[in-house]
């Protein structure tokens, strides 16, 4: 039974391990997706920035070819008010090329920004950690898995040469108790399960190599030499 308990708890430790690197498996790939995301957001943004650009050049040339008609129409113009309307018309097209100016300015400043995050080493060399980490992590997973069916294995073997009623009573022990349903004493003869001090008539028959009930919890104990 003991036998069967530490394969079982072996097999239980391999499945929190695998379980463990598979948790942080999916966190690197969570980092990852980030990374990648950003990096996408800032391609299409810097897309948009150039078609922004390219509009705002192609306005800036219109305003500034309206601005020159208001110039040469006033030179012709005979009326006041047609004067004024002219007058008016260049202003609001100079203030276009002003604002849309500074607009670009701004646009560039940011295509810059992004050009500059886009190709920046540190993002590619996380990027290239967090790929190496993950491939670490996948080739300790697959020797866990490896480990975890070579356990199976050996745990099906010992069942398969165990007494069925050694099974039975086993199965009840790790029903009620869960595992380790089987546990050594302390040093001092204490269950290491309730912390219960055995009687010295007991204790030395677990000492002798018998195997008992605790009194207290009733798990089994034995007794392991400690070297």
């Amino acid at each position: 039974m003991l036998r069967i308990q530490q394969v079982e708890l072996e097999i239980q430790r391999t499945k929190d391990s695998i379980q463990r690197l598979q948790n942080q498996a999916e966190d690197i790939l969570g980092n990852m997706g980030k990374i990648k995301e950003r990096r996408e957001s800032i391609l299409k943004r810097i897309e948009e920035i150039k078609r922004e650009m390219k509009n705002h050049r192609e306005l800036i040339e219109e305003c500034k070819r309206k601005t020159k008609i208001a110039e040469e129409r006033l030179n012709s113009v005979r009326k006041v008010e047609e004067y004024k309307a002219l007058l008016r018309e260049k202003a609001k097209n100079e203030d276009c090329v002003i604002k849309l100016t500074r607009s670009l300015k701004n646009l560039e400043e940011e295509l810059k920004s992004l050009e500059q995050e886009k190709d920046s080493k540190k993002v590619v060399k996380e990027l290239q950690n967090l790929e190496e980490e993950l491939q670490d992590i996948r080739y300790s997973q697959s020797r866990l898995q490896d480990r975890l069916a070579e356990l199976e294995n050996i745990l099906k073997t010992l069942k398969e040469s165990t007494e069925e009623d050694i099974l039975r009573e086993y199965q009840a022990l790790k029903k009620k108790y869960g595992i380790p349903a089987i546990l050594p004493v302390d040093s001092l003869g204490a269950c290491t399960g309730c912390g219960t001090k055995l009687p010295s008539a007991l204790y030395s028959r677990v000492i002798s190599g018998e195997v008992v009930a605790c009194p207290s919890c009733g798990r089994l104990l034995y007794y392991e030499e400690v070297t």
